[in-house]
């Protein structure tokens, strides 16, 4: 009878220290597998963080260029409404009574169109960048009905 009492102690000694040092392993597994999966994601924050930073800054470049190259077109753009009004009154001195008339209105619409565009040009400087590509069509709109005007 003691042996069994004995044996039974020994394999309930045994199954315990068996089942605790598992769970102890099962826990220092776990933990381990935490830590691994919060440093993964604070480097992929960190990765996001650097890949948004560097997406706000290549758009910001993005944005820059596009105002100098829009400022260029609209610089040409009045410099050629310019030329016109100057050509208008040119005609408007040479001409006849019933010409004048017209060359008034001719002159009355690219110095309405050439104010357009200067205010345009006011509004580019306080475009904030979300609402820059609808301003920058609406311009090059502009731009465009300019430059079809001076061709007739």
């Amino acid at each position: 009878m003691k042996k069994i009492n004995w044996m039974v102690a020994s394999l309930m000694l045994m199954g315990t220290l068996t089942f605790t040092s598992c769970s102890e392993k099962t826990k220092d597994s776990a933990n381990e597998t935490v830590e691994e999966a919060k440093e993964d994601m604070d480097e992929n924050v960190a990765e996001a963080k650097a890949d948004i930073k560097e997406a706000g800054n290549d758009f910001e470049a993005k944005v820059k260029a596009d105002k100098a190259a829009l400022k260029e077109d609209i610089d040409d753009a009045v410099a050629k409404l310019d030329r016109k009004i100057e050509e208008a009154d040119d005609k408007m001195d040479k001409a006849a009574d019933n010409e004048k008339a017209k060359w008034r209105e001719r002159k009355a619409e690219l110095n309405e169109e050439k104010e357009d565009l200067k205010e345009s040009w006011k509004k580019v400087e306080n475009e904030t960048a979300d609402k820059w590509d609808s301003f920058k069509a609406s311009t090059q709109e502009k731009i465009a009905k300019v430059k079809a005007d001076l061709k007739d």
